[in-house]
């Protein structure tokens, strides 16, 4: 299956009520790829921009479709409000959950829905058997800095520039984080693109029971 889980999360102490899903890139709708790209441009041009990658619209529409992604999507109502963007892959041999993306829609900011989006993708992870979560931050984004590593506990991870080229740390523009997953498969490691896992049977195992 190329969609993992659909959840409704009801949130009251912010009157929010979101549906969140889990899909394959092949699965996602042009309308919702645009509704994606739209967000992340909103959040994120000016960074980019900022930073010495730049930003060039057709590179990064590319890059969200390349490498066997899924999203992972919340709606209120029809309106996308916060999206994830992560492959599985293979890091330096080590099998991780990399998260390329993590938007929240401006005005649902501190209210704890990017915060829930990666305890979700942790989640994912842990029950396909991933070693660790991985994301890239920018160095120059202080709020990003400070969601990963003071709120989410990530720390800077053995690939990140400071520790694989000290030397010239100071002409990178981002950091490398990540968390440790524990597993929770308990038989032969999960290929997610073939066997979907919902949340709710992740959650048995989780604090979010």
């Amino acid at each position: 299956s190329k969609q993992w889980y659909q959840r409704r999360v009801r949130d009251t102490r912010n009157g929010l009520e979101l549906n969140i899903e889990c899909v394959h890139f092949s699965n996602i709708s042009e309308t919702d790829f645009e509704k994606v790209f739209a967000l992340l441009e909103a959040n994120m041009k000016k960074e980019y921009e900022a930073s010495t990658w730049g930003w060039n619209e057709k590179e990064k529409k590319a890059e969200l479709r390349e490498k066997n992604p899924w999203f992972l999507i919340a709606r209120d109502s029809s309106q996308i409000v916060a999206f994830a963007h992560f492959k599985f892959d293979f890091d330096e041999d080590v099998e991780v959950l990399y998260c390329y993306e993590v938007q929240v829609v401006d005005e649902l900011r501190s209210k704890g829905v990017g915060k829930f989006m990666m305890q979700i993708l942790e989640l994912v992870g842990a029950r396909a058997a991933m070693k660790k979560i991985m994301i890239t931050v920018f160095k120059h984004n202080p709020r990003s800095v400070h969601f990963f590593k003071d709120i989410l506990k990530y720390t800077d991870d053995e690939t990140s520039p400071r520790y694989c080229d000290p030397l010239e740390e100071e002409e990178y523009c981002y950091e490398i984080m990540s968390k440790a997953l524990r597993t929770m498969a308990t038989g032969p490691k999960t290929d997610p693109a073939k066997e979907p896992v919902t949340l709710k049977s992740m959650c048995k195992a989780s604090c979010c029971k």
